[in-house]
């Protein structure tokens, strides 16, 4: 008798799996999945950020090597623009009649309008997808104020506050920046 008690439960243990361990090994089985096509999403969202943030600095990056490439330019003037004074026709502090003013003026001339791109850029170099908008606030130094100056010349150094937006007027990037014409190291 014993035996043939071990024998029907030996048919019993071998016969398969029950409607009832199915059902648990698929509900594992989509939890897993659920979990993985999350991360996945979550994976995606932070690659779009991080192309945007990209972009965005390699447009700020591209103004202001063109920046650097006007400061290094500028004609010497040692005898007005190093030790610069406010005048009053035009009406124009140190600061503006010194080189930084001279910079800011080839940086951002009158009418100027902000740069702009798309974020993506396909292999034959055509753009799509979000546009991005540099905009530069230059950072004015008084010169006549001696709390408001960092430097013993602050007319010498243009100061440049760098910002890319989205078209939501999100923040996406921005710098700080100062830059130094070439001449103005050779003043006295």
């Amino acid at each position: 008798m014993n035996k043939l008690f071990k024998l029907k439960l030996r048919k019993h243990l071998n016969q398969g799996f029950t409607t009832l361990e199915i059902l648990v090994s698929i509900i594992i089985a989509l939890a897993f999945v659920s979990v993985a096509m999350q991360s996945f999403v979550l994976a995606m969202g932070m690659k779009v950020q991080a192309q945007e943030k990209q972009r965005a600095n390699q447009l700020i990056q591209e103004d202001l090597e063109r920046t650097n490439n006007l400061a290094s330019n500028i004609a010497a003037d040692h005898d007005n623009k190093c030790n610069p004074v406010a005048t009053n026709s035009p009406t124009k502090t140190a600061y503006e009649n010194g080189y930084a003013g001279g910079l800011w003026n080839a940086v951002q001339p009158t009418g100027f309008t902000a740069p702009t791109v798309k974020l993506l850029r396909k292999a034959d170099g055509t753009e799509e997808g979000k546009t991005l908008t540099l905009t530069r606030t230059h950072v004015s130094n008084d010169s006549t104020n001696v709390s408001n100056a960092s430097t013993n010349a602050p007319h010498r150094t243009l100061k440049i506050n760098y910002q890319v937006k989205d078209p939501s007027s999100k923040v996406i990037a921005q710098r700080y920046v100062e830059v130094i014409p070439d001449v103005a190291l050779q003043c006295p």
